[in-house]
């Protein structure tokens, strides 16, 4: 029984310890505490998969905001500074699936490096609308801090932490 109180201990981690390690603890927080039950301290795998569905599925209205912004705008150059940000939301979507299949073979390097793919490219899309006017920019940046937090349940998983 004891041993058994081990494991579960080993793969439970509180919500402070995750944002301990993200580069804005404040939102993670805010982000992860919103879970079901997580605030009472969350096993690992069920918040790595809840989080990451989450971010496909916010990545997925995001991308279907940009095709909303592309098909309103006259402007030629700022229309294709938005299909350039849709094509990077394709490429999230591609990551943060890869990052599912990751996650769900135990393969936490390849979780992390495609959520840090995933993460680069939200970033290239957050500078190419310019003065974007659009809730564009806020869901970047929220979907930002949902993909560092993958990063970070990867390295939990990983035992880097």
């Amino acid at each position: 029984m004891f041993s058994s109180s081990l494991l579960c201990s080993a793969r439970t981690v509180k919500i402070s310890d995750v944002c301990s390690k993200h580069p804005n603890p404040y939102n993670c927080n805010n982000i992860l505490n919103s879970v079901p039950g997580a605030s009472l301290g969350a096993d690992l795998n069920s918040l790595s998969k809840y989080v990451i569905t989450s971010a496909h599925v916010y990545a997925f209205d995001t991308i279907t905001l940009v095709h909303n912004i592309t098909r309103s705008i006259n402007d030629k150059q700022l229309k294709q500074r938005y299909q350039a940000c849709s094509m990077d939301y394709d490429d999230v979507l591609l990551s943060l699936t890869q990052a599912q299949q990751s996650f769900v073979s135990g393969d936490y390097k390849g979780m992390k490096s495609n959520g840090q793919t995933a993460l680069k490219d939200v970033q290239d899309c957050d500078w190419k609308p310019g003065n974007d006017q659009s809730d564009l920019p806020n869901k970047n940046k929220y979907l930002e801090d949902v993909i560092n937090i993958i990063i970070v349940l990867a390295d939990f998983l990983a035992g880097v932490y």
